[in-house]
């Protein structure tokens, strides 16, 4: 893994923040809605720009715009910028988007060769039943399957394939890699539309309470539409982002306490870094060539 220095962590945040720069302006140009989640969220109202330890931004969007947004990157390009989607590449490992610098380099796990450039989370938000027992029941269906489509995208080695049995918990990863040896593309393409069919059971306009299927924060990603329905708009390291208008509702579900400031042990960024290059776009082959 690479590590990043606090001189490089400056250089990566401007980077992620220009892109975030970016994609508000196409949302704004298309009449596209997006908010601020997660610890970006956070970081807007507690420290009106990025948590300090922080290395990544998360924004969602209604799943209406979220497709939207599909679209109009199949009809228009956008120079030094990509959308990162699952439908169009087979080495990515994720159901959601990203939204990435082309001019840069980031590979994140060692094991999953997929090449992106540095980048912000685009999470749909989707429509749910409005019995929260059933929410959660396809929320925990629709993670099961996620983690095959990360079964299937981690290359190991033959032995580090084979030393999955050593480990009855690896069982079931053993199963899907061995699936994924045999018929990784069709398989990735039957996981994806499981994961669509879910997201699309229940239509995002007609619903009451939400469900941000990709989101990191387990059953607290369910939640009212109506304390989305709306955004406010707040500083954020020069730029101006949206916020669901009742963030300190959807932040307290979330966080809890979300002003006090974690235990400095837990002040760290949480993402995996096992190659960068800020400076340029490299191909899988070159960072294999560098790092032999």
């Amino acid at each position: 893994m690479q590590t990043v220095t606090p001189e490089q962590q400056v250089r990566w945040n401007a980077i992620i923040i220009e892109t975030l720069g970016v994609f508000i302006e196409i949302c704004k140009a298309n009449g596209l809605r997006y908010f601020c989640v997660g610890g970006t969220a956070i970081g807007a109202v507690r420290h009106k720009g990025m948590i300090p330890w922080d290395d990544d931004i998360d924004v969602c969007m209604p799943r209406p715009d979220y497709e939207r947004l599909v679209s109009l990157f199949r009809e228009e390009d956008y120079p030094g910028y990509e959308l990162v989607a699952p439908y169009d590449r087979t080495d990515y490992p994720l159901p959601s988007l990203k939204f990435c610098n082309k001019n840069t380099t980031l590979v994140e796990d060692s094991v999953i060769p997929c090449v992106t450039g540095l980048y912000i989370d685009i999470l749909p938000v989707d429509g749910t039943s409005d019995d929260r027992e059933e929410a959660l029941r396809l929320f925990h269906r629709y993670h099961k399957i996620k983690n095959r489509l990360n079964a299937i995208s981690r290359r190991y080695s033959f032995a580090g394939y084979l030393k999955l049995l050593g480990d009855r918990k690896e069982w079931g990863q053993f199963v899907y890699k061995t699936i994924g040896f045999c018929c990784r593309k069709t398989y990735r393409r039957y996981l994806i539309r499981r994961l669509r069919d879910i997201s699309f059971k229940f239509p995002f306009d007609e619903a009451t309470n939400v469900l941000v299927y990709s989101g990191s924060y387990g059953e607290r990603e369910v939640y009212p539409k109506a304390w989305i329905r709306e955004v406010v708009e707040l500083p954020f390291e020069g730029l101006q982002v949206a916020l669901p208008k009742e963030y300190d509702a959807y932040l307290h579900n979330i966080f809890g306490d979300y002003m006090q400031l974690p235990p400095e042990e837990k002040r760290v960024a949480k993402h995996q870094k096992a190659y960068f290059n800020m400076e340029k776009s490299e191909t899988l082959e070159e960072i294999k060539a560098k790092l032999k």
